[in-house]
């Protein structure tokens, strides 16, 4: 008898459920109905997810990847263990480990395959979502929207009206997202724009939970140096104490945490009031979300037959308390909010695949896409930048700031320096942490690569990247990079195909730095170039601030009226950027060009100038838009 699979990989849980003639019904996958998603890289170089990775990774949390969902289009490679990944390939392998696992319990395979990503996300990161399912295996798999799952969920469970109107409300473990939706015999019908904020879930509560008890025992976790093995370990288990802390606060009005530091066993009790104050400020976030959400399908909330809650997180209970009194409409939760999303998608499995509506923001047919695929620099694609939501509370904000930095290498995959010299070759000498208040360049490509800085090239062969290396040389179908002249000036020769998206990048790879200095002194992005043939289609130049902050500029028009065949300098004021939405704390990717059409183009001399946007010949913002 055939079945079909839904599978919902979520940020920090991965649930699945299996629906046939019986019905639908969730299938453990393991000792526990939900696994962590994380994936533990082995020295062998082998992926282990779920249960497994986490327990090896209890003991090595370096090589440990979590919250990688969140990274989709992150410009920095994710590398563990030495190895890059993009964080499609390991949603892939968590994807490859569920239906293995599902098709050995169930004795043969599923006929149809339904994931669901959140319905804020736009072409771009569907786009890169996409790329999971064909990595894993999998391409006939179909992708819904989280909270068309969970509505269809509800519907079978409750029995929605034909043309009764919900709001979804998903608060998952890493992102929330909210869309209203109106009953159809067919299925869900998306009315208005989803809305969304960018990371935040469960994940951030234990953020602002780790952050308090840090305080309250006056620093002794962000002292703590995660380069050394007790103490990761240490943090590890801190983490994993307060996740475990925030789940019984649920329940207890209180909880006492036994804090393992290295020095010694620390105790203390933390509240559910305090713990409500702190995470309160990013509830009232996801409501302001909803009441957009609600404006935007031209309805009042009176218009709501309910609000429907998803994702682990609802179950905290200021949440329906929260959602009841900013609505004042019926709020239904499952008895398995976490369950919610695979239910709904096992639901969908059975029926016929419809063609889905468009996601916000889907240009017209035969334009293209809001730039790239898989886990490069993402472009901007004309909206505002995405960024932290404001979730603590002011005096907490600090302390989370340093504890962040403290705490990455042990709880999320962050770049690693070493990695990325080991395929791209010695470069040259670093280059200085200028602000540029004294006036001078900050260069990223003279000749050579100026380190820590790495020419990269990404495309849909490899959005992870590809490091150029000591032959400065690198080819995809979509682009090749190799070694070239810029009038005497050794620099690189870039040529797109026209067969798909390309970029050629200069990355940081170690993290953002603090360019603010440089927006105060009219600095130009300054770069030399020799067109040899002119961009056919749709260009773009962009800087990059930590994903998913970026800003970018139209630059087919810019390379178009370059002479052929003859160096010319560009000057592009960095305040193109800024206004574009850049934020200059954290660049880590200080040059960016992408197209998907034919392009062929030497580059040489990449640097940050203060005082050339003030130079005859420097571009003007309005021409580059």
């Amino acid at each position: 008898m055939g079945y079909g699979l839904g599978i919902d990989l979520g940020t920090t849980f991965t649930a699945a459920a299996v629906a046939g003639e019986s019905g639908t019904r969730m299938v453990p996958l393991g000792q526990d109905v939900v696994v962590p998603s994380v994936v533990y890289s082995t020295v062998e170089g082998a992926l282990l997810t779920g249960v497994a990775a986490e327990v090896v990774g209890a003991k090595d949390p370096v090589r440990l990847s979590r919250g990688h969902k969140r990274r989709l289009g992150d410009p920095t490679p994710l590398v563990i263990g030495g190895v890059a990944y993009s964080p499609a390939a390991l949603l892939a392998a968590q994807l490859r480990e569920v239906v293995t696992y599902v098709t050995a319990q169930e004795g043969a395979p599923p006929e149809q395959v339904v994931l669901t990503c959140p319905a804020v996300w736009g072409p771009y990161r569907r786009e890169h979502f996409d790329e999971v399912p064909r990595l894993a295996g999998l391409p006939g798999a179909r992708i819904v929207t989280e909270p068309e799952a969970a509505a269809t969920h509800y519907s079978m469970e409750r029995r929605l009206g034909e043309g009764e109107l919900v709001a979804v409300y998903d608060l998952g473990g890493g992102t929330f997202d909210t869309t209203i939706l109106r009953a159809r015999a067919g299925g869900m019908e998306i009315l208005g724009t989803p809305e969304g904020v960018e990371r935040l879930g469960g994940m951030d509560f234990d953020e602002a939970l780790v952050a308090h008890v840090d305080r309250s025992l006056d620093g002794a976790i962000s002292a703590l140096d995660p380069g050394d093995p007790d103490s990761a370990r240490a943090l590890a288990a801190i983490r994993a104490l307060c996740v475990r802390a925030k789940e019984e606060l649920s329940t207890e009005p209180d909880v006492t945490l036994r804090v393992p530091l290295p020095a010694g066993e620390r105790e203390l009790l933390v509240t559910r009031l305090e713990f409500n104050e702190m995470i309160k400020p990013s509830v009232e976030l996801t409501t302001e979300a909803l009441h957009r959400t609600i404006a935007s399908a031209g309805l009042r909330p009176d218009d709501l037959a309910a609000v429907l809650l998803a994702g682990g997180s609802s179950r905290i209970p200021l949440v329906p308390q929260m959602v009841s009194e900013a609505f004042g409409r019926p709020v239904r939760v499952g008895l398995h909010p976490k369950y919610t999303v695979a239910l709904g998608a096992a639901a969908v499995s059975r029926t016929p695949a419809a063609a889905p509506p468009a996601p916000p923001g889907t240009p017209p047919s035969g334009e293209p896409l809001p730039q790239l695929p898989p886990a490069a620099p993402e472009p901007v694609a004309a909206r505002t930048p995405a960024r932290r939501p404001k979730w603590l509370v002011p005096a907490a904000a600090a302390a989370v700031v340093v504890l962040v930095v403290a705490l990455a290498t042990a709880f999320l995959t962050t770049g690693d320096e070493d990695a990325p010299a080991a395929r791209g070759g010695d470069a040259a000498p670093a280059a200085p942490l200028g602000d540029g208040s004294d006036g001078k360049e900050f260069t990223v490509f003279d000749k050579a690569d100026v380190g820590p800085f790495k020419s990269i090239i990404g495309s849909a062969d490899n959005w992870a990247g590809t490091f150029l290396g000591d032959g400065e040389t690198a080819k995809h179908t979509a682009i090749g990079v190799t070694p070239g002249k810029v009038g005497d000036e050794n620099g690189l020769h870039a040529v797109w195909s026209g067969k798909g998206a390309g970029q050629l990048y200069f990355q940081d790879t170690r993290g953002g730095r603090d360019m603010t200095r440089y927006t105060t002194n009219d600095t130009a992005l300054v770069f030399d170039a020799v067109v040899t043939k002119a961009p056919a289609v749709r260009t773009t130049i962009a800087v990059h601030c930590e994903y998913p902050c970026a800003a970018q500029v139209e630059a087919k028009s810019l390379f178009s009226k370059l002479p052929v065949g003859k160096k010319s300098t560009v000057r592009i004021p960095l305040s193109c950027f800024t206004d574009a939405g850049l934020d200059p704390k954290k660049v880590n990717t200080f040059f960016l060009v992408y197209t998907e059409g034919a392009f062929d183009v030497s580059l040489a001399n990449v640097r940050w100038v203060p005082g050339a946007a003030k130079e005859a010949g420097a571009s003007r913002c309005g021409d580059l838009t």
